[in-house]
This record gives structure tokens, sequence and C-alpha cells, in this order.
């Protein structure tokens, strides 16, 4: 078997986000899983990513592409790229699944989530038409690959596809055992660097319509308005909606309490996690939801949202809460400031939840669609 894998999503804004952390972790996996083995590896990028870990017998191909069109491009180029490379299974772990393929070859797509068409206006009407495209390409894969049940529901459902060809294998976090195991004397450190003074809430992702981030901050508002001396840590990725969430801090009168570092290092992002009094997730959908996984491999207590895949990831590890009622929301949080006992269970039950994920066996389970892809 000699799998393709298209690497290009770990390179510019997706690399550090959900979908990069799934290639990153999935080729850690498979370095694992097929060391061993006859099997080959050929890497597909455009140059500008990590270097990857992966299996021993891997081969990189450097894509040379238009700075435009490139989704038109993709459905020419790929052809002669795999029957050059004799790829026997292509595996598109973000949006690019080839109309034209050598025959001998099959192809695999991964489906984080729907979300484009499950919620209409959360991008723009040209990322829309864009989503639909290739969401509608998906229907010519051989195997299809999602993160949770939900997110398989909703691929049969709305891209009428038979649930027998779509595999639910799980994501793990993205925080190496190293990290984990490391003595953690940076988090004062860290919080004092970003501003931040006394506890803080913690939310980690982007600054999109999904992420639900007006309700949390409704949610603080109540809370400061009770008294409480609380900082809210918003880390991720700044965009479109970050203009919009620093007027929404100031017309509350709470730009002093929210810190928006943007993107931050990985071991910046654990320090976060780990003096966080609470991770607050209330996002309207997820197609998994990493940040939740992270922060409870990181022994913060977290509170989520009762929607799409989050209630698979979190188990009983999590307060719930449903994303539209601010009033639950901030009840939760309030929760687990005002009773250490619930907020130390939570943090052990999270990291036992989370150590059940791990980037070896969502290879594993990847490896035997691959093998199931050529029967």
């Amino acid at each position: 078997m000699r799998v393709g894998i298209d690497i290009r999503a770990m390179s510019g804004t997706s690399g550090r986000r959900g979908v990069g952390s799934y290639i990153r972790g999935l080729l850690a996996g498979l370095a694992l899983e097929m060391a061993a083995g006859d099997d080959d590896i050929v890497l597909f990028g455009d140059g500008l990513e990590e270097e990857p870990r992966a299996a021993g017998r891997v081969m990189r191909v450097r894509l040379r592409r238009p700075r435009r069109a490139i989704t038109l491009w993709d459905q020419f180029a790929w052809a002669p790229l795999l029957a050059l490379r004799r790829v026997t299974v292509f595996h598109s772990p973000f949006y690019a699944v080839p109309l034209i393929r050598p025959r001998s070859c099959r192809v695999v797509q991964t489906i984080h989530d729907l979300t484009p068409l499950k919620l209409p206006g959360t991008v723009s009407r040209r990322n829309a038409r864009l989503f639909r495209i290739n969401f509608s390409l998906a229907r010519r894969a051989d195997r299809i690959i999602v993160p949770s049940e939900a997110t398989k529901a909703d691929v049969v459902s709305l891209l009428g596809i038979d649930g027998a060809e779509v595999t639910v294998i799980p994501l793990a976090a993205d925080i190496t055992p190293a990290e984990l195991a490391a003595p953690d004397p940076s988090a004062a450190v860290v919080a004092s660097r970003l501003g931040i003074r006394g506890r803080y809430i913690l939310h980690t992702g982007g600054h999109d319509i999904v992420k639900n981030l007006p309700r949390l901050l409704g949610a603080l508002a109540a809370l400061t308005a009770r008294g409480r001396d609380l900082t809210l840590v918003i880390a991720g990725e700044h965009g479109p909606a970050t203009a919009e969430l620093i007027r929404s801090a100031a017309a509350t009168g709470l730009l002093d309490r929210v810190r928006l570092p943007g993107f931050v290092p990985r071991p910046t992002l654990v320090a976060l996690y780990r003096g966080a009094a609470a991770v607050v997730y209330p996002s309207f959908t997820e197609g998994f939801g990493l940040p939740v996984l992270e922060a409870m491999a990181c022994g913060a207590p977290v509170v989520a949202s009762r929607a799409g895949a989050i209630p698979e990831v979190g188990g009983d590890a999590c307060l719930y809460v449903d994303p539209s009622d601010e009033r639950q929301i901030e009840g939760a949080i309030a929760r687990i400031l005002d009773d250490e006992t619930l907020a130390a269970d939570l943090s052990r039950r999270g990291r036992e939840r989370a150590a059940r994920f791990t980037w070896r066996e969502t290879a594993r389970r990847t490896i035997e669609v691959y093998r199931g892809a050529l029967e």
C-alpha cells in the first residue's frame, strides 16, 4: 500500500487550527503504526509547512500551484501526480477530492464538520460557495472519515451519503505527554506577560460567530457585576470578527478585563490551560471540539455547550450548558469558581477521559479505512 496524504493545510492559518492539529497528530500516529511495515507514505505539500513526523518510508513531494483558482487546479493536477508516484490510496484531510484520478487509486476524505451547511451565514458568500462545491465532491470519495457521530449524522442527512461508507474516528489532544509531564512554573509568568491579574477564565479557538463569544462576554459582565474579579482570555487566531469582538467588549465596559493575545505557541497555551480557573467553550456546534479535549488533558475544569459533537468528547467530565442561554453559561462558571471540590473533580475526570484519546489509535483505525478502501 502506498498512501498519499495532502498536507498543505499544515501551513498558513489552517496549520494553527484544528485541521493542522489533525494532520500533525495523524502523521505522528502513522509513524508509530507503520514504522515496521512495508507500506509507503507520500506527503504532498507546498514546502511551507513544518517538517512533519511520519513513518520511515516517506517520500515528500512539493506541489507547485497557482496563487489563484486553486480549487480548479486541484481537479486537473492530482491525476498525473498520483499516477507518477504510484499512489494506491489518496487521503484528503481537508477539502480536495479529485474528480479525476488513476483507476488503481482509491480516495479517502476526512470531513471535520458541515458547519457552513448547518448554520448559513457563518462564512462569507464566496467561502460558502467553495464549501458547497467541495462538500459535493465528497460523494465521489471511496471512504469518508469523520471525527464524531454528530458529524456522521450531518454527512448522511445533508450530503445524502450512505452511512456504511462513513467511519467515525475520534481525534486526540495535540499536546504531547512530555508537555503534560513537565513541571509548570511558567503559568504565573505567562499570565503576567499577558496582563492577567488574579483568576481568569479561558476560551481558545477562533473568533467567528459559531464560537458564541458575545454570550460569553455577557456571562462575564454578569459575573463581574456581582463583584467577581475576573479576566477573560480569548486565545486564538485574529480574524474578520475580532474587531466586532473588541467593540462588544468596549460597549459592555469589559475591555480592561478581556485579553486577546491572538495565536499563542504551544508552551504558552499549555500554561494558560493549566492556570485557568475554568475553560469555557460555548460554541453553537462543533464537528469534534479539540480545545475541549486539550483543556481536559491539561486538567482545566471545562464549561461547554451541549451542542454538536462536544458531549461525545467531554463525556461526564464537563459542565454542559445551552449555548443560547447566557444565564446558564454564567451559572456554570460560578459553580466552578465557588466549589473547589467540583473543580477538582472535573479536573480529575477530564484528565482520565482525555487519556483515552490517542493519535496512535486514530492512526490505527485510519489505516483500517485505507485497507478497506482497497478491498
